[in-house]
Formats: C-alpha cells, structure tokens, sequence
C-alpha cells in the first residue's frame, strides 16, 4: 500500500471508529436519560450494579417509544383465528407431530396434556416455532418499567399525546400499572437469563415481551419452564423444552386426563384471555386429532 493510500485508509478508519463511538455516546445518553432511576431500582433489589450499568451502556439498549406506544392505540382484535384451522396449517402441524413426536409424547405421559393441544398452542404462538422476530424483550420491558419514573412517564406522553386516544388521566394509571407489571418481568427476565447464562440484549419477543417457541413471559419461566431435552438449560427456543414447558403451564392450571371441554377452555384460558384464542386451540386439537 503506497504512502498516500495508507494515509487515506488511517484517515476513513478514524472516521469510522468517530461514528461508532458518537451512537454509542448517542445510545448511552437515551439509556441513561430514560433508565436512570430504573437501573437504580434494580440494583436497590440486589441485581449487580456493574452488570447493570453494563447492560444499559449497551448501544443495543434503548427506550422503545415506538414499539410501546402499541400497547395506547385504540384497536379492536383483528387476528383472524380462522386461519389456524386450515387445510395448509394443519398438514404442517401434523408434521410437525411426527418430528417431535417423542418429546410431545413424554409431555403427554408426564403431564396428562395431550399432544395435539400442545401442538396447537405453539402453532397459534409462533407458526410452530417458525415466527420468533419482534423487539428486543430487555428492550420492552425496560422501557415499560422505567414509566414509573414521573419524568420519564412525562416524557413518554409528550411523544405518543397525539397518537393515542388515552387522557393524560388515563394514561396516568395505566403507566403505574404496567409499569409495575413490566418491572416484576423485567427483574424475572434477568434473573433466567443470569441462571442459563444468556446475554438478555440478544433475545427478540412479542411487544409485550413474551418469548420463544410458545410465547412464555419471563415470570411464567421461572414458574412453568422445564428442560425437555435433559441437557441441563431451560431453553424456550428450543422445541422439546417449549413442548415441556407448555405440558407444564396446562398441568399447574388444571389439565388432567379426561379434562372435559369446559375445563379444558378454563385451562386454556389461563394462557392468553382471549376466548377467540381458546376457541381456536379447540378447534385445532379437534382437527389434529381427526383421522381424516
């Protein structure tokens, strides 16, 4: 490399480095603006406070006005549960049946939930496993617990005011409450992955923070999560770990052989509130289970 490239190299690489180091000042700024007294808060709660100003220097982190301010918008349901109950959806959970058949069937044995049950929750979840993108749940749940600061909840609303049909009142309540909620998962979500020793910026899950192959909140992990495979971690990305761990949450609700349908809605239930969902969990096991 002549002289004069080598300068010209040295030069765009200092440039370069510039850059990088500006959006990480940048990032570190937001975080420390909006996640201030969070980061407190969880150090108070015996979290360490090197790993925690770690994970908030990350240039990864930051607060999610966009993606929380999903949870404001005025919006009737408009999943079409219909869709599950196709010729197309049901040929590949079937497939997928067969794969994973000695997993679903230990879960069965162990737990008394039958497989096509489990096979229909984590097809209305994630397609079986194969829709796992979405934002960052350190992300979300940061962003959702640091509300509890009156700033930063003020903040928040002058960003969404304009995009929400919420008052300022009622805004109020629901920021103390979710952010109640979202600091309980958030603390839960950092004590699994500190456990199995997973880097939390680097797992991507629903808005509200659910993750993996069966959508499981942070607390519910801690509570329901099992280790399917045996290989000694609780890993929701895995399938004979989700497909345990979905055997497991039914069981703790109620499930038992024999369960009739009304205690089967009752269960299901349990795992999202929405009588569409368990109508379609149903619906699907029904297909499954059918010989045609």
């Amino acid at each position: 490399m002549t002289p004069i490239k080598n300068t010209v190299f040295m030069f765009v690489l200092l440039i370069m480095v510039f850059i990088i180091f500006t959006q990480t000042v940048v990032h570190a700024k937001n975080s420390d603006r909006y996640f201030e007294t969070l980061q407190e808060s969880l150090i108070k709660d015996g979290f360490d406070k090197n790993t925690i100003i770690r994970l908030y220097r990350n240039p990864k982190v930051y607060f999610e006005t966009k993606k929380a301010s999903l949870f404001l918008f005025h919006r009737e349901a408009v999943l079409n549960y219909d869709q599950f109950t196709s010729p197309k959806n049901i040929h590949q959970s079937r497939k997928y049946m067969a794969k994973h058949k000695p997993h679903l069937l230990e879960a069965e044995r162990t737990y008394g939930v039958n497989q096509e049950i489990i096979t229909a929750i984590i097809l209305i979840e994630t397609r079986l496993g194969t829709s796992l993108g979405g934002p960052s749940v350190f992300n979300m749940l940061s962003t959702l617990a640091s509300l509890k600061d009156p700033d930063v909840r003020n903040m928040f609303w002058g960003k969404i005011s304009k995009s929400t049909e919420f008052t300022k009142k009622k805004f109020q309540k629901w920021a103390e409450r979710k952010s109640k909620w979202a600091y309980n998962e958030l603390k839960a979500f950092l004590t699994y992955t500190a456990r199995e020793k997973i880097d939390p910026v680097r797992i991507y899950g629903s808005y509200a923070g659910a993750m993996g192959i069966a959508q499981f909140m942070p607390s519910n992990i801690l509570a329901f999560a099992k280790d399917g495979n045996n290989d000694g971690r609780v890993d929701l990305f895995n399938h004979a770990d989700a497909i345990t761990s979905v055997a497991s949450y039914l069981k703790h609700y109620g499930w038992h052989n024999g369960i009739n349908k009304k205690g089967a809605y009752d269960v299901i239930y349990h795992y999202n509130h929405s009588p569409q969902y368990v109508d379609a969990v149903l619906n699907v096991a029904a297909l499954l289970e059918s010989k045609t």
